[in-house]
């Protein structure tokens, strides 16, 4: 992979997720009244007990976003593994970035959460702090799912991984406390932190076959 081709990628990313961010009215602060909003409308008139509980559960699977790579990080050290090892350091990297991109973002953008937008017309489920452009949990799922995904191109783990990132995405939604652009956007800066990290960590890795151990493990762990 060519790093460079992999920073035009990622700035086009970053680029449409900026684009769908612009919906913001410029006084308010707020998204205007469209197909965000619909959306959010139709998934909240649907709403069932038993579909509810289970897309709580769903959104609550984040919990798994910094256990895989520490479990990977883990396992790779005490069975000297060294692959495994490397590719639970890329994830654990790839879910750092996302972070720091999201939170960047967040600040920056200041979007409120769909009901505090709307306070008569939508409802959440429950409500969550901080700001709603992009949805976190979308681009850390994403930024797991997509770096286990390069890291390991198999039908049984591409599969699976994309499938829970967009089950999570899809939460957010159900649950009413993002906006589908939130969880868009969130996709894309999952998916672009992802490919830096792996397109960074592959040029490094033809000089240095094994990986910095002692300095990425503890940043991973860190996050």
């Amino acid at each position: 992979m060519n790093v460079r081709n992999l920073f035009v990628t990622c700035g086009v990313l970053m680029a449409l997720a900026a684009d769908v961010a612009a919906q913001e009215l410029p006084e308010q602060g707020i998204a205007s009244p469209g197909m965000d909003f619909r959306v959010l409308q139709q998934l909240e008139e649907h709403r069932t007990p038993a579909m509810t509980h289970v897309m709580s559960w769903t959104s609550n699977s984040l919990v798994l976003a910094p256990a895989i790579p520490i479990g990977m990080m883990g396992a790779g050290w005490a069975a000297d593994n060294r692959d495994l090892l490397y590719s639970g350091c890329v994830t654990g990297l790839s879910l750092a970035t996302a972070f720091a991109l999201s939170e960047g973002l967040k600040w920056s953008i200041q979007r409120p959460r769909p009901y505090l937008a709307y306070p008569d017309e939508l409802h959440p489920v429950r409500t969550t702090l901080g700001y709603s452009f992009p949805s976190e949990h979308t681009s850390l799922t994403f930024a797991v799912a997509t770096s286990l995904s390069l890291c390991y191109p198999k039908w049984y783990v591409v599969g699976p991984s994309i499938l829970w990132a967009a089950g999570v995405g899809f939460s957010r939604l159900y649950l009413g406390v993002h906006y589908p652009s939130d969880v868009l956007s969130g996709a894309l800066v999952g998916t672009a932190s992802a490919l830096l990290v792996y397109g960074i960590s592959q040029n490094l890795r033809k000089d240095a076959p094994q990986p910095a151990a002692a300095v990425i493990i503890p940043v991973a762990v860190a996050f």
